[in-house]
């Protein structure tokens, strides 16, 4: 790894106190599909289907023993114009849409003005409901790291999610997990992602090892895709700024991703989390009854394009950036460059092979990281009580108290010979809890929710309605039908157990049942 770089004697050191009271004048970009979220019309899904159907027909073996070459997508092209045509055209027209529109092409967006110390909890939530694994690297990951002249080190990785800004002299860096402020360039010494392999069994992208350019890649499309809200600032983004004792001065903020490492002598043979004998969450668990009635998904609107959208929406992205928008029916020709790339990829989707279906256990570790983004997922406010919240508690015939207070995710699975109970935000044995007498009143000013008192039992209500199954974001390669999803969806819909089996470690499978419980915590300062 390498050494940190010394500071800029051109950047003077900033006051972070100012920087977090600073306003951020962020001016909406102009209409079109960078506008708002990014999606497939159904169109252009359609359009998508007839050419991939075409290419599967061209692929039949009858067909290509008609050919004199390989049926490259080259080859192909000239049989399947029309449909080709017809994506174009769908790309074209309407094939990428902004959810709101600006239908007066005269009037100026408005200006956004944001306090960056309320923007940055928001920013950090975007990010880890897009994807468990983002959730799971921004706290850290155990993982082999393999780098130029030093060879393979066990450790702990970390995604670590900055927010850099500039103004003038002043220039700022925090990390937004942490929201620890850091100099610029910083104290953070990222890894070189052009030279870096990682390997880690923690999260399923990296069970192999890859460049960590390429996983940074992956990393960045799926926030581009989950979350639109964060895409326009994963690269330069021109903003004013308002800080106490200034003017207004122009500047620029930008999103950016780096991975961290700290070496471990102890992961130095690391092979996994769950490989320990002696580690109880090494359990598998998996349901042995249907737990919720889900409709036919093949019938269900919108889970049959997921794979064609994955695969053309950076397309889009990448040819729009180029031809500064997506131009009309009167482009001329415009785009006709890309047909050869359009037949390609349903080249590439007619191979697909159908997908195997997912194992139908999980061990409790990865089960409860997935309650855990789940409940991330319902809210930024969740986000927030997860972590904990300044507050204050009033409990019937005592004085009013002032701590923490933390809303406590605890998974319980219990056999007649084996019981467990686990910290779904800690990854750890569940601690005892000093539960809170009832008709308790708690009040948070931090809280977006409860910055009013509130009963205990209202707020349990609460919570328990925010992360209602209907509110979650879905696993990007689960189904409703998936075992696992089933039963992360069933711990969640608060019934008091679930029918499952359970194998600790190498022995047999044994009927039990789990729970998924929700706790307030409050920790007195």
């Amino acid at each position: 790894m390498s050494e940190p770089q010394p500071l800029n004697p051109e950047h003077p050191p900033f006051d972070p106190l100012k920087v977090r009271q600073t306003i951020l004048k962020l001016i909406p970009p102009k209409t079109g599909p960078k506008a708002g979220e990014y999606c497939l019309d159904p169109g252009a899904i359609s359009a998508w289907e007839k050419l991939i159907a075409k290419v599967s027909e061209m692929r039949r073996p009858e067909v290509v023993r008609l050919f004199d070459s390989p049926p490259t997508p080259e080859i192909l092209t000239p049989y399947v114009l029309p449909e080709a045509c017809q994506v174009l055209d769908a790309f074209q027209q309407a094939a990428v849409l902004s959810p709101e529109p600006n239908l007066d092409p005269i009037a100026a967006p408005e200006s956004l003005f944001i306090p960056l110390e309320d923007w940055i909890p928001e920013l950090l939530w975007y990010a880890v409901s897009s994807c468990e694994a983002v959730m799971r690297l921004i706290s850290g990951i155990p993982a082999h790291i393999f780098q130029p002249e030093q060879g393979w080190d066990g450790g702990i990785v970390r995604l670590v999610l900055g927010l850099r800004g500039k103004s003038g002299d002043c220039h700022w860096f925090f990390d937004l997990a942490s929201d620890r402020p850091c100099p610029y360039p910083g104290e953070l010494v990222p890894l070189d992602p052009e030279t870096t392999r990682i390997q880690s069994d923690a999260i399923a992208p990296l069970r192999e090892s890859i460049p960590l350019g390429d996983f940074l890649s992956q990393l960045l499309e799926q926030l581009h895709r989950a979350t639109p809200e964060l895409a326009r600032f994963l690269q330069p983004t021109a903003v004013e700024f308002l800080q106490p004792g200034s003017r207004w001065q122009v500047g620029e903020i930008q999103l950016t991703l780096e991975f961290e490492f700290v070496r471990d002598p102890e992961l130095e043979f690391f092979s996994g989390p769950f490989s320990d004998p002696d580690h109880p969450t090494c359990v598998k668990i998996r349901a042995c009854q249907a737990l919720v009635d889900y409709p036919d998904s093949s019938t269900t609107p919108g889970t049959c394009d997921g794979g064609i959208a994955a695969a053309v929406l950076p397309l889009f992205w990448e040819w729009q950036e180029k031809s500064q928008g997506i131009s009309g029916s009167n482009n001329h020709g415009k785009g006709s460059e890309l047909i050869p790339l359009l037949v390609a990829i349903a080249s590439r989707l007619a191979l697909t092979p159908p997908q195997p279906p997912p194992p139908p256990e999980i061990s409790i570790d990865e089960l409860a990281s997935q309650l855990l983004w789940k409940m991330l997922g319902s809210g930024l406010e969740a986000m927030q009580w997860i972590a904990g919240v300044n507050g204050r508690i009033l409990q019937p015939e005592r004085e009013w108290e002032t701590g923490m207070v933390r809303l406590v995710g605890i998974l319980t699975v219990e056999t007649p010979r084996f019981s467990w109970s686990i910290d779904i935000a800690t990854g750890q044995p569940a601690s005892p809890i000093a539960p809170l007498a009832l008709g308790t009143v708690i009040q948070s000013s931090p809280s977006g929710w409860y910055s009013e008192a509130i009963a205990l039992e209202q707020l349990s209500a609460r919570f328990w309605d925010r992360v209602a199954p209907v509110s979650f974001p879905s696993m990007p390669e689960k189904t409703a039908c998936d075992p696992v999803e089933t039963l992360v969806t069933g711990l969640l819909s608060r019934e008091d157990t679930l029918a499952v089996e359970i194998c600790p470690g190498e022995q047999y499978w044994q009927s039990g049942w789990a729970q998924l419980g929700l706790a307030i915590e409050f920790i007195p300062s």
